[in-house]
């Protein structure tokens, strides 16, 4: 009889914050509804005493093609149409009266140390960096602004084919300081550009179309992006309220509908990502 064996999980704690500051890069398919979602969790919070900073990053501007596959309007597309996020900000804090701040332009590492370093001095802050972009150069910024300081600065990476896709957190790129527990608790996690490696580098073949271009022909589910948003908007929610991440991540397929999560668990860390000697207990 074969023995049945059970692998612990584990998780990281956050700790007491005062301020959780999050960073969404990419306003488009996944991106425009994860704003949404991420409103309504700053407000959410806000009743609670959690205070959420929230930035939107994006150079594009509102088309018609991205209406009704993105979280546009068609007034937003005409007369040569609005910045996603400037539009996306002034729109959610109408409406739930925030402080959303908008940047209307490409996402560089440069833009994100800046971001980190207007941080309140003296408060206890949570930084997370939301990547919702389609190209491997917004990812390699953002992988190395996650490097560049050393834990301090969670990613969470978002990205989608068809009809699936992937949603990654971690926050090391020195996998070797990942420590595991007696109690359930790990010290960090790989980053999303560890455990997946390929996202940062060249596709094998351009893709011609936009995620709204690929909806429009039909190449593209006019629902996966939205799902990729509810997952992500999950792991925030988990971040912010919470204050853990539990997973390193979730893979999700809409045709056949299936959805895996991957737990912190020593095995998955050992395996998924290129780790040369394991995180020791």
């Amino acid at each position: 009889m074969s023995t049945l064996t059970i692998e612990p999980t584990y998780r990281v704690v956050l700790g007491e914050t005062e301020l959780c500051r999050i960073l969404l890069v990419g306003v488009g398919g996944t991106g425009s509804t994860l704003a949404l979602f991420l409103a309504g969790l700053a407000y959410h919070a806000q009743q609670l005493g959690v205070a959420v900073e929230l930035t939107l990053v994006d150079p594009d501007i509102v088309t018609e093609g991205n209406v009704g596959r993105q979280a546009f309007a068609p007034a937003e597309a005409r007369n040569g149409g609005v910045a996603k996020a400037t539009s996306l900000a002034l729109r959610l804090n109408a409406a739930y009266g925030l402080d959303i701040v908008a940047w209307p332009v490409s996402y560089e590492a440069e833009l994100g140390a800046r971001w980190y370093q207007g941080r309140r001095r003296g408060a206890a802050c949570q930084h997370l960096i939301i990547g919702c972009v389609d190209s491997r150069t917004g990812r390699q910024e953002i992988a190395k602004t996650v490097g560049a300081h050393h834990g301090r600065i969670w990613a969470l990476d978002s990205g989608n084919e068809r009809t699936s896709g992937q949603v990654l957190i971690g926050n090391q790129t020195d996998v070797e300081g990942i420590r595991l527990d007696p109690l359930g608790l790990c010290s960090g996690l790989p980053s999303p550009y560890l455990q997946e490696p390929g996202l940062l580098e060249p596709a094998a073949e351009a893709q011609p179309l936009s995620c709204a271009g690929l909806a429009l022909a039909q190449e593209q589910s006019l629902m996966v992006n939205r799902l990729a948003a509810a997952i992500a908007a999950q792991y925030v929610t988990a971040f912010v309220l919470q204050r853990q991440v539990t997973q390193l991540g979730t893979y999700f397929n809409l045709d056949p509908t299936v959805m895996t999560p991957c737990l912190i668990t020593r095995a998955a860390l050992e395996n998924g990502c290129p780790i040369t000697n394991p995180p020791h207990s």
